[in-house]
């Protein structure tokens, strides 16, 4: 019971006041169908973008499958591990700030980070949670990839997501191909994950942790 209310605790501050998801981070195909091979297609993205929070941040992939699966959304998960690996404090306490102040750029200001530790693009972007979760996930890109900047501008204009970027680094093959190749319907992202044997989301977690310990 003790454990149980440790939990429900933990993951209030997270979800409360948080920008929400209208979906359930719930999927009904968690692996390769040969019939459909599209069908898991949302799951892998899903997965592999968690399995890459997870060792950046240090967090167990299960506590972000039931932040989504209760609306918390991943653009709100980026920004906030990012500033507690930054800031160096709590997650429970970067959300009581941002509950006040329904501002990243408040909750900076109140943690006392300035556009020179941060780096000025970073603070710039703090009113505007899209842009600056995607500015987290470049930053990551090219620290655990060694993708430039230009490469992540020219893919991001094809119309790759974070999801999709992430999941291209872990193929190792060229993105934006493999990504026109998914976008016309020749490909999909489940079939390109079974050529390379990763056929569930542990498969992936491993491949991805070899592939950042590379960089």
């Amino acid at each position: 019971m003790r454990t149980l209310l440790s939990l429900l605790l933990l993951f209030i501050p997270v979800l409360t006041g948080a920008e929400s998801t209208i979906s359930c981070h719930c999927f009904q195909d968690r692996t390769f169908n040969h019939r459909d091979t599209a069908a898991a297609d949302p799951y892998f993205l899903a997965t592999t973008q968690n399995s890459f929070i997870s060792l950046i941040y240090g967090i167990d992939k299960r506590n972000l499958v039931k932040a989504k699966m209760s609306g918390t959304s991943g653009t709100h998960l980026w920004i906030l591990y990012d500033i507690a690996a930054r800031s160096q404090q709590d997650i429970n306490k970067i959300n009581e700030v941002y509950l006040r102040t329904q501002r990243w750029r408040g909750v900076l200001k109140a943690l006392q980070l300035t556009p020179q530790q941060l780096g000025e693009d970073y603070w710039q972007l703090s009113d505007n949670p899209e842009q600056l979760a995607d500015h987290i996930v470049d930053l990551q890109l090219n620290q655990h990839f060694g993708v430039t900047a230009g490469q992540i501008k020219n893919w991001r204009k094809l119309g790759m997501n974070r999801k999709e970027l992430i999941l291209t680094q872990l193929l190792e093959r060229e993105p934006a191909t493999m990504y026109n190749q998914v976008n016309s319907g020749i490909q999909t992202w489940g079939k390109l994950l079974f050529e390379h044997r990763l056929l569930d989301g542990q498969a992936i977690s491993r491949k991805l942790k070899k592939r950042m310990s590379q960089s």
